[in-house]
């Protein structure tokens, strides 16, 4: 399966969950969080075990914008890791590249935060890299290249980042439109999936 297209509210509505945590209109402004799509006045009917598993993995994927085959990739190699399997899980995902960008908040989604970096506008220590997937390691510094920094979406995004985001495991300088990934977060630190919903997840694919 490829990345799930279409709003992000579709998305969330799907997975009943607010996938879009720093967006600048709330989910709850824009749909009824109580019904699936095309299913207008039909509250969500309970779902099984199995089915509560799919639909955390289903809104952990759409979230971090990761096709189905790379995701269970993630899953595998988490699972082999020496460690806690959901915090090296958490730490392939917020090392991702788009994930970094976004985490910056030199991108106001996830998805612009891709965007950007397949358009080839960020650097990784002084070289430029095009590949959402790129695993970030710490210490390595993140910068937007020159020519974009002035663009209006990541001024405006530098600015909601200022008064709304600030990271522990990541240092910025919006001046330079640069930071350096200082760590890879705890589970504790993303404060949007517990480690309960991320062992539905490995046990979805454990089957």
């Amino acid at each position: 399966m490829g990345l799930y297209k279409g709003p992000r509210a579709k998305k969330s509505r799907a997975t009943g969950m607010d996938l879009s945590p720093f967006g600048i209109r709330p989910l709850s402004t824009k749909c009824k969080h109580e019904s699936r799509p095309g299913q207008p006045g039909k509250r969500r009917p309970s779902a099984s075990r199995f089915g509560e598993q799919q639909n955390t993995k289903n809104a952990i994927r759409f979230y971090y914008n990761v096709k189905e085959k790379q995701f269970r990739t993630y899953v595998e190699r988490a699972k082999q890791a020496a460690g806690s399997t959901d915090q090296v899980l958490v730490s392939y995902l917020e090392s991702r590249l788009d994930s970094v960008v976004f985490a910056m908040g030199f991108a106001i989604t996830k998805r612009e935060a891709r965007q950007m970096v397949s358009h080839a506008h960020v650097e990784v220590n002084g070289k430029v890299v095009n590949c959402p997937g790129y695993a970030v390691k710490p210490g390595d510094k993140v910068s937007i290249k020159e020519s974009a920094r002035k663009h209006d979406r990541i001024q405006s995004s530098i600015q909601f980042a200022r008064e709304n985001r600030q990271y522990d495991w990541i240092e910025c300088d919006y001046d330079s439109v640069s930071g350096v990934y200082k760590e890879h977060p705890s589970v504790e630190q993303i404060n949007l999936f517990d480690a309960h919903m991320l062992s539905m997840v490995i046990v979805y694919y454990s089957k």
